[in-house]
């Protein structure tokens, strides 16, 4: 009766009110249901206003045929087709984009389109100017480019490209001749002639990167790259994205290009700052407004980075850098009023400075002693700071210069604006770490006697009487401060995980103890995050893992908002009897990593009672996981496109679940992906591989904090 009605009710109302209403509707799911209503509101809904952009990046629903059915009524209507990340659409729904004569921007990343077929839409695409598609063989695209001439027009119109390379032809060091190949002689990129912007995208690799001095600029041309205004790399190791993207900076700055956007994860490669271009464009920062040169150790001040000229910065990425101190932070609080998202993820020295030194000097046998006035100066005199990232450090503070600020937290508790925060458990201790002196000798290198952690890297510490209590964190100030926080982590000093090494999918070798602080913090603490009504993600590291089904009951009823939880404990005990799972929502993700987490039926339904749920992720080194669970959680949840389940059950075990899986959900089902996997598989890098999308790996599989990893626009 009710679906009756609102027919007839829209039937009711003219064409120009309908227009105006369905302009606001933006969900492609409300849009093709439109269509079945009648064959009048179906035809007000083609009309061009409505249908000249079509978004179905991560509309899971769409089932086969169903995007064929829903874009050939407008094919000469749209101007916008986002495809990112459908990566189980098939070739054959694709090629009615030769008809789509009107298209001008294309997003096709991460879609299953072989080089020819990419080639042959793109000669029939005469108004593109942006364009995101995903390469498996540059070889062969450069082959197929250079003989088309109108693929070449269509590449020399693009103003916005992004090009993510996935499963592409590995290049190894002793094979020098196909990289002299792929980097020299006549290349695709010899075509944009109107580029503005590269976005450069590499798979989860655990090879290394080459050496800069392999890479030479791939344009002959380099006058062509004159509008070119963001450059952005992803943080991976992956060969072919790393050499494209580095030749291509190096050409631009041959031209003295001044860029808004700059984003070059760098790791250990910093030969590209010994050349006098790359010198020259980094001297005048006035236009930037997003860098990113995390991996780097160069110095903020006295360094190639010209600070001073950032006045309009808004993003800035400093993560891993050793030589961030508290005087960095004092001189960026001056020089980048603007910033809006820092990234200081792994900088150990931000809450220190040199105990006799002053900023621009280098005293390379200074002690070092505890600051707040840097990270102070940066709340304050940056206004517009909102995402924020200081976890992966430890060290604990003895006396924050300010009677106060009884914490880290209680000091952050003065930024009420905060969207995203990313902290160390060490924050959130207000107890007494006291050094029997607070000047720290940097030739040494001692460890606390109660966490047996180095204080600072590469920085000794006296004997520490660190010795912290249930009753000495300060998490409930922080929640109560900041009602508007929408992503939160704790990303505990020296976590381990199965997958959280920096390159990608490698396992470590070996356990490194981890903060005292980070698995003590009790769920009397912890319940405090379900005080944030808009709270969207929540990623916990390093929690004792043996008190799992008290942190569970304790924030049951709040976090009604959350969409993605991530949790990954350590513990050498059993977990407690975990009867169930709350309730969440609005849920969508979900990453639990935990020695003994049961995978039985009790907590494989509890996930089914999730109404959003779509992907999951479970690592545990329990032996005895319920098969038929399983099945039922894959067979009778549609919703769920992803699962990931980590394990020590017997190869055997896991190989017939997947063959089930495989026979009797992939015609059904071609969006969902499953890799059920014994950890201790030596290929197990490669079955992930194989198995699972990038995009699963990239967000679910990987532990990565992801505060403040990126701008957010």
């Amino acid at each position: 009766m009710a679906f009756t009605f609102n027919t007839l009710y829209l039937d009711c109302l003219s064409e120009e009110v309908l227009l105006m209403i369905f302009q606001y509707i933006t969900d492609l799911k409300d849009l093709f249901t439109l269509r079945l209503l009648s064959e009048r509101i179906a035809a007000v809904a083609q009309d061009m206003s409505v249908a000249h952009t079509v978004i179905c990046s991560r509309h899971y629903w769409l089932k086969t045929g169903m995007l064929k059915m829903y874009i050939e009524p407008i094919l000469n209507k749209m101007h916008t087709l986002d495809l990112n990340y459908c990566y189980w659409i098939n070739l054959e729904e694709l090629t009615c984009l030769l008809r789509c004569t009107n298209l001008r921007s294309l997003h096709l990343m991460q879609v299953k389109i072989d080089e020819v077929s990419l080639c042959k839409m793109l000669s029939q695409l005469p108004h593109l100017t942006s364009l995101s598609i995903s390469i498996c063989d540059i070889e062969k695209f450069n082959q197929k480019v250079n003989g088309c001439k109108a693929v070449q027009e269509c590449l020399s119109r693009i103003r916005k490209l992004s090009i993510h390379f996935w499963h592409h032809k590995k290049y190894k060091q002793d094979n020098c001749e196909q990289l002299v190949r792929f980097s020299s002689g006549s290349s695709f990129v010899d075509h944009f002639h109107s580029l503005e912007e590269l976005y450069v995208y590499g798979s989860a690799d655990n090879s290394r990167c080459f050496p800069l001095y392999y890479f030479t600029p791939l344009v002959k041309n380099v006058n062509s790259l004159k509008n070119m205004r963001v450059m952005s790399l992803n943080k991976s190791y992956d060969e072919a994205s790393t050499i494209l993207f580095y030749s291509l900076l190096r050409s631009v700055c041959k031209v003295g290009v001044q860029l808004s956007t700059l984003l070059q994860p760098t790791y250990d490669c910093n030969l590209e700052w010994k050349e006098s271009d790359y010198l020259d464009t980094m001297a005048d920062m006035n236009t930037l407004v997003h860098l990113d040169i995390s991996g780097s150790q160069q110095k903020i001040y006295n360094g190639i980075f010209n600070f001073t000229s950032a006045t309009h910065l808004q993003y800035l990425n400093l993560s891993g850098n050793n030589t961030v101190d508290s005087e960095s932070l004092l001189f960026l609080s001056r020089c980048c009023p603007h910033l809006v998202s820092i990234n200081l993820h792994s900088c150990p020295s931000i809450f220190l400075r040199h105990a006799l030194g002053y900023l621009g000097r280098d005293f390379n046998n200074d002690s070092l002693v505890k600051d707040l006035t840097g990270f102070q100066s940066l709340l304050v005199q940056c206004v517009k700071l909102v995402h924020l990232n200081i976890s992966g450090y430890h060290i604990h503070l003895t006396d924050l210069n300010s009677p106060s600020f009884s914490s880290i937290t209680a000091l952050l508790s003065l930024k009420p604006n905060l969207i995203s925060l990313s902290l160390s458990h060490c924050c959130l201790y207000t107890g007494d770490n006291c050094p029997s002196s607070d000047l720290r000798d940097p030739k040494f290198s001692t460890r606390c006697s109660s966490c047996y952690l180095p204080v600072i890297d590469d920085s000794g510490s006296p004997k520490c009487t660190y010795k912290a209590t249930s009753e000495k964190f300060d998490l409930q100030k922080l929640t109560r401060a900041t009602p508007e926080m929408e992503h939160f982590e704790l990303y505990a000093a020296y976590h381990q995980s199965t997958f959280n090494h920096p390159s990608g999918l490698l396992r470590h070798p070996r356990n490194v103890s981890q903060c005292l602080s980070a698995v003590i913090v009790p769920n009397d603490d912890l319940r405090y995050v379900g005080l944030w009504n808009k709270l969207k993600t929540l990623r916990l590291t390093g929690l004792k893992g043996d008190k799992l089904a008290d942190f569970f009951t304790s924030i049951d009823g709040g976090c009604v908002s959350l969409e993605s939880l991530s949790i990954s404990s350590t513990c050498s005990t059993k977990v407690r009897k975990l009867k169930r799972l709350p309730c969440f929502p609005k849920l969508k993700d979900f990453r639990l990593e935990h020695p003994y987490f049961p995978v039985n039926e009790e907590m494989l339904s509890s996930i089914a009672q999730w109404p959003k749920l779509e992907r999951a992720c479970i690592i545990s080194h329990i032996e005895n996981i319920d098969s038929f669970a399983i099945k039922q959680l894959l067979t009778n949840v549609p919703r769920l496109v992803n699962f990931q389940l980590f394990s020590h059950a017997s190869e055997r075990k896991c190989f017939n679940l997947m063959a089930y899986i495989s026979q009797k959900l992939s015609q059904s089902r071609p969006d969902l992906s499953v890799c059920i996997c014994n950890l201790r598989t030596v290929d197990l890098e490669l079955m992930i591989t194989e198995h699972l999308p990038d995009i699963h790996i990239e967000e679910m599989t990987l532990l990565r904090s992801r505060v403040a990893a990126s701008p957010r626009e």
